[in-house]
């Protein structure tokens, strides 16, 4: 993610990504799912509520809320799927038409380090990850 183009996340379809999870080995469990389905909508930026303007990935759950990327791998298993995993792009349409203007958040801490600069361990990539990651990068070859 460059930092030239960092702007603060929206609720905006124009600022988000479908990104397709068919490749995850779990995906045939999401029903009913879309031909490319599941997916989780993804976006970059920062928190705007986050003064020191920290750059990160977000997805966005059903109930309206961005949550980082970094928490998401986090959850159990089972909370990503009903919260964050989408089986049909109609369902994300509707979820989005519905969004306040305002971005929200969960447990927002404005303090909060990034995982790196806390010196956290970050944990080992678990096979959706692995998914989420390949699918994001898609058509974006690296230089």
């Amino acid at each position: 993610m460059s930092n030239l183009n960092l702007r603060s996340i929206t609720n905006s379809f124009l600022d988000v990504r479908l990104v397709s999870l068919a490749s995850w080995r779990q995906a045939n469990e999401i029903t009913p799912r879309d031909k490319g389905g599941p997916c989780v909508v993804l976006q970059e930026g920062y928190d705007p509520a986050d003064l020191k303007v920290v750059a990160d990935e977000f997805v966005l759950g059903r109930a309206g809320k961005w949550l980082s990327l970094r928490h998401f791998y986090k959850l159990p298993v089972a909370e990503p799927r009903e919260e964050f995993i989408s089986g049909q792009v109609s369902e994300v349409m509707q979820m989005m038409g519905n969004l306040p203007s305002k971005v929200q958040l969960p447990g927002r801490t404005a303090e909060e380090p990034s995982a790196s600069a806390a010196g956290e361990k970050v944990a080992e990539p678990d096979e959706m990850a692995v998914a989420f990651e390949v699918a994001k990068n898609q058509g974006n070859p690296k230089n």
